[in-house]
């Protein structure tokens, strides 16, 4: 080998040293930088962190709690970690659904306040709150054997009514009713003679009156009478002299 190649060969080994030589230079640089900005964010956090961890430690001293119940708490935290990501999805789905439901539901809602402000209007709800009052007498006058009795003639009570509802017994007590309203706004007069009162006995529809008085009078004086036998039958008053 000649002085010249030996001489170049060397050359090159020296470039190459060289450039390894200013790579591992530059990295050095480079980490001294990267260690002088963490010295520097040390030196800047220390003083925040120490100040938070003081915040920190006088908050748990005053809500008497502990180290170990924060980290013990942070790892059940982490062990639900499932269960909560399965709520918040519930609670996705849930939203999602009432993102739909709620277009609809408005006017459903729109068209029941109108209703019950018609209802409010025609005086329903006072009618209810009176009824409620009504109620609230009844069980207040009563006593548990008053309704037990009302139990046991209940039946006999409805078909009372379902008689008293007649149209022929309606009639009648409507014009009974008629009657003495109109007597009541009569200028009162003499009471009649006996002659005046043998001429409205010859009056049809006295006599008829009078006939349904006897029979009512007749059916007051009966003894023990048979309340299924007088609720089946209907009114036997039929008289029409």
């Amino acid at each position: 080998m000649t002085a010249t190649a030996v001489t170049t060969t060397i050359e090159e080994r020296l470039d190459q040293m060289a450039l390894q030589l200013e790579v591992l230079t530059d990295e050095a640089m480079r980490q001294r930088a990267s260690r002088e900005r963490w010295s520097e964010l040390t030196e800047v956090m220390t003083p925040i962190a120490s100040q938070a961890m003081n915040t920190v430690s006088g908050e748990l001293e005053a809500l008497d709690v502990s180290i170990d119940d924060v980290t013990r708490f942070a790892r059940t935290m982490v062990t639900t970690l499932p269960t909560l990501e399965r709520l918040v999805s519930q609670l996705t789905s849930i939203a999602e659904l009432v993102e739909v439901v709620a277009p609809m539901a408005e006017p459903v809602m729109a068209s029941a306040t109108a209703r019950l402000a018609t209802l409010d209007e025609r005086g329903y709800f006072d009618i209810g709150r009176s009824g409620l009052g009504v109620i609230d007498r009844v069980v207040t006058s009563f006593t548990e054997e008053d309704v037990e009795a009302l139990g046991d003639n209940i039946a006999l009570i409805l078909q009372t009514v379902r008689e008293m509802t007649q149209p022929e017994v309606m009639q009648m007590l409507q014009r009974t009713f008629t009657t003495v309203q109109v007597g009541e706004h009569v200028e009162p007069t003499e009471p009649p003679g006996t002659f005046a009162l043998l001429r409205e006995m010859r009056r049809p529809e006295v006599r008829r009156g009078l006939a349904k008085a006897l029979n009512m009078l007749r059916s007051l004086g009966e003894e023990s009478p048979d309340p299924r036998a007088g609720a089946s039958s209907g009114p036997t008053d039929r008289t029409t002299n």
